[in-house]
């Protein structure tokens, strides 16, 4: 574990502020520097001081603020505003946003030396309807944040929810997914979801293909796994506990993927 685990994590969602606000918030202000401050303020990068702080949506950053992060980047101070001094911190900074940043340094509205600072480690998180697996254990995740929240006992999901969640494509990705669970949980009268709580989106169909269209093969994410599955199975005699094995799955994942492609 990181031995900053104990420390600060304080986060930053670099779209839900003013620019006017942002620099302020960031960096901190005294008493009088602007209309409004009438008492001395830290901001985000000083109450993470020996900690983290996570700048998410770092793409919506304006470009004047962009140059004072970089600024904080390499020489690890800052300045609130309305004061000459310095103040050192001592901090880990994690960046995310949905944008392509590479495309943005090249469209000159990202800073190319702020990009290269920020990108020393970088991990590419897939949408979520490329990784169908991963939506059983975050809607497990949101249903016991949500309990809490909500006051409710809700359990899990009826098995059709799940195949709903899997074919459906996710634009929203994770916060998308939370807010149908949300949603769902608010409007549920059992103690597991239904497909009767979740919204009419979910279930809308893509539009036919006209006759005059030429018919292409399936060459989807979802075919390909089927196609894999069903090679696994015939490699294994029809044995699923030995397909599950060749195929790097658990047996109740491989049962689950069954049942979604029809697979008897």
């Amino acid at each position: 574990l990181s031995p900053l685990r104990e420390r600060p994590f304080v986060v930053c969602n670099c779209t839900t502020l003013a620019p006017t606000l942002l620099e302020s918030e960031l960096f901190g202000h005294l008493r009088g520097s602007f209309t409004g401050a009438d008492r001395d303020r830290k901001g985000l990068f000083e109450a993470a001081h020996g900690g983290t702080i996570f700048l998410d949506e770092i793409g919506e950053l304006p470009v004047g603020v962009q140059v004072k992060l970089l600024r904080v980047l390499e020489n690890r101070e800052i300045k609130r505003i309305g004061s000459p001094d310095p103040v050192h911190i001592d901090i880990r900074v994690i960046a995310a946003t949905n944008r392509d940043l590479t495309e943005m340094v090249r469209e000159v509205t990202f800073r190319d030396d702020l990009f290269y600072r920020l990108n020393v480690g970088a991990i590419h998180l897939p949408p979520l309807r490329t990784r169908t697996d991963d939506i059983e254990p975050l809607v497990q995740h949101f249903i016991g944040i949500f309990n809490q929240r909500l006051a409710r006992t809700v359990t899990g999901t009826a098995p059709e929810v799940l195949d709903i969640f899997a074919r459906y494509p996710w634009p929203g990705n994770v916060r998308e997914l939370a807010n149908v669970i949300e949603r769902a949980m608010v409007v549920c009268k059992s103690s597991v979801i239904v497909p009767e709580s979740l919204p009419p989106h979910l279930f809308e169909v893509r539009p036919a293909r006209l006759d005059d269209e030429p018919e292409l093969p399936d060459l989807s994410l979802r075919a390909a796994e089927r196609e894999q599955i069903l090679r696994a199975l015939q490699a294994s005699g029809g044995k699923r506990v030995e397909a599950a094995r060749r195929l790097g799955l658990s047996r109740r994942t491989l049962y689950r993927k069954l049942a979604r492609y029809g697979i008897s």
